[in-house]
């Protein structure tokens, strides 16, 4: 018979704290395990390779501190089929794996030298994270829903998760729901039973079965929305949870009973404005994505050349950009020796003095910027980052060494025979080289 989780996981961490034997851990954790804080803080294991594979298995952060640990994450991500095969019966989300990498200096410097384009793309485009600090003095009026964001986000580490705990207390408050359920879902049950009533308001509904672990563990773990819908959630819990917590939620859905805590011990009145209150915690819950700092826009703002003070090219990407201004490309795109300085010498075209009068002007500043950058061979990471929001919003991309505008149906701005017009002008200057480097 099998081991639970919960048998595995002492098991881990006796290992983890005595021989500490790389690969008898990895066997430990391909049998599943709650890993419950990232492994950079032991000093015995860190630095291996295998690093990767025990935090991808368990649903958690890691570090990269090594080139083996980098070329490991790099195995992942070209063998990505067959790691989501082996193991997602441990972890659903296991080919969710950049969203794990903890971003440090070392990463970093890999990834500016790093030649694999679609490598590239894939870490700019999962990459979530918040600077805790500063995002809850920003937002300390929205405290619970920040909370909660950060939760969903990062509740896998359990020092996030007594950050947050800390924050509740301090600002005696109560969080309705992380994602419907009460606490987040990647530790033992003993640590899901005091992390939940810590966190979370408590429910006004009680499941009722036959299996008095299972209607423990739902009661505790899931809020009263997931209790109201268990008979149309239960499949969905079963394949998530049923091996990690050794549980039949299918059988449960057979037979249940749900009951209103509050019908038993108030008057229909309290019940009522019970139920006005759930409606307002539904409404404010829709709202939860608002608070979002990723980590693109955070780069984009420290080595994205617009925001030299000419315009704020993010906030300017749903604006009617008006006609094109003929007076930048009539001055530097209709002569020769001009368009030279520009491909050769990035910094260039950052310190011409020049009025930008709206928003097409910046986008063909910054698209002769890009050309200047893959001609003098920088890194790809750079210039993935900085053509991130483009891609994003006009289907304007990085690949093969050329700056690609995509006409179909992706993208969000709706004036896209503007950049067809600004790619048709760089794509037919005097000057070949330079033109060779736009593609539509």
């Amino acid at each position: 018979m099998s081991k639970s989780f919960e048998e595995n996981t002492k098991d881990f961490y006796d290992e983890l704290n005595g021989e500490c034997d790389p690969k008898r851990l990895l066997y430990i954790a391909e049998k599943g395990i709650f890993l419950k804080e990232p492994l950079f803080k032991y000093d015995k294991i860190k630095d291996h390779e295998y690093v990767v594979d025990i935090s991808v298995i368990s649903d958690q952060f890691f570090l990269i501190n090594n080139n083996k640990q980098y070329n490991r994450l790099k195995y992942f991500f070209k063998e990505d089929r067959y790691i989501y095969d082996k193991y997602r019966h441990l972890t659903p989300s296991c080919n969710d794996y950049f969203s794990l990498v903890i971003i440090n200096k070392y990463f970093i410097e890999k990834l500016l030298y790093e030649k694999d384009e679609n490598f590239l793309n894939e870490v700019i485009s999962t990459r979530e994270n918040y600077l805790l600090e500063d995002f809850i003095k920003i937002n300390e009026n929205n405290i619970e829903d920040i909370l909660r964001k950060i939760l969903i986000e990062s509740g896998k580490d359990i020092n996030i998760l007594n950050y947050c705990l800390d924050k509740v207390k301090r600002n005696n408050s109560k969080i309705k729901s992380i994602e419907g359920y009460r606490v987040p879902m990647h530790y033992c049950f003993e640590t899901l039973k005091y992390y939940s009533d810590e966190l979370c308001i408590k429910n006004h509904l009680y499941l009722k079965c036959e299996d008095k672990y299972a209607e423990e563990f739902i009661n505790v773990c899931f809020t009263d929305e997931f209790i109201r819908n268990f008979y149309h959630f239960n499949i969905e819990f079963h394949e998530k949870f049923s091996k990690k917590y050794n549980i039949d939620f299918k059988e449960i859905g057979e037979k249940f009973e749900v009951i209103d805590i509050n019908k038993i011990n108030t008057n229909e009145n309290e019940t009522n404005e019970n139920e006005t209150n759930e409606n307002e915690t539904n409404e404010n819950e829709t709202n939860e994505n608002e608070y979002i700092n990723d980590i693109q826009g955070q780069l984009i703002k420290i080595i994205d050349p617009q925001y030299k003070g000419k315009l704020s090219y993010i906030e300017s990407y749903e604006l009617n950009p008006g006609d094109i201004n003929f007076d930048f490309i009539n001055k530097y795109l209709r002569n020769y020796k001009k368009i030279d300085r520009i491909l050769k010498d990035p910094n260039y075209i950052l310190n011409i003095d020049i009025v930008i009068n709206n928003y097409t002007d910046c986008l063909i500043i910054k698209l002769c910027y890009l050309a200047s950058l893959i001609h003098n061979k920088y890194s790809k990471f750079i210039i993935q980052v900085l053509i991130f929001y483009d891609e994003y919003w006009h289907s304007i991309s990085y690949r093969d060494d050329k700056i690609v505008f995509g006409n179909y149906s992706g993208g969000r701005y709706k004036y896209k025979f503007y950049i067809r017009k600004i790619f048709k002008i760089l794509m037919n200057t005097p000057h070949k080289l330079f033109n060779s480097y736009f593609y539509c």
